[in-house]
């Protein structure tokens, strides 16, 4: 979670150099005029560190920066929890119908595709939610539910469903999803 401001600038600096390359100011400000996954991803960091960070005077920043991001959410139709832990280098590859829940914990450098769900098994399910590693790549309309850990270096096929842990160094698909290839350790 972002707790320091100097970390959650790493971490929207970290999400744009992974789509862009070396961040400007110029590339910055077209980014967030024009790329829809990153300015939602943008606005959810700094409500994120508004939320953790509730001052008297981050208050009224953080009930601002949560209108824009609920703007945006439902503009580009992304439902991310501001409460989800997400590590640097996030990335939306397009927008259009991705949930990610409160409980949600996911490493460094995973992207995302269109059609995402990660949640409950069921709405008595009460477990934590699941944990996604680093350098992960979730395909168009997979699913993820419940407490399930998902290894470092994995990649998920298009409308696979994820109700399992997966080991790292893999690449799994199907519904539900199963191993259909392993990688060597990097």
């Amino acid at each position: 979670m972002l707790t320091t401001f100097k970390e959650t600038k790493d971490c929207i600096k970290s999400d744009f150099e992974i789509i862009n390359g070396k961040i400007t100011f110029r590339k910055l400000m077209m980014s967030l005029l024009f790329e829809p996954g990153f300015k939602y991803i943008f606005w959810m960091r700094l409500t994120q560190y508004f939320w953790l960070n509730m001052k008297s005077l981050r208050f009224p920043l953080f009930v601002i920066s949560r209108a824009i991001l609920k703007h945006y959410a439902y503009k580009f139709e992304f439902d991310i929890s501001y409460r989800a832990d997400i590590g640097p280098g996030f990335s939306i590859s397009h927008f259009g119908y991705i949930i990610i829940r409160s409980a949600t914990k996911i490493g460094k450098n995973c992207w995302v595709r269109p059609g995402l769900c990660i949640g409950k098994k069921s709405v008595e399910d009460d477990s934590e939610g699941a944990v996604i590693g680093d350098n992960v790549q979730i395909g168009v309309g997979a699913n993820i539910f419940g407490n399930v850990k998902i290894g470092n270096n994995v990649s998920i096929g298009a409308h696979s469903i994820v109700l399992k842990d997966v080991p790292s160094n893999c690449v799994v698909a199907g519904a539900p999803a199963k191993i259909i290839k392993t990688r060597p350790e990097e």
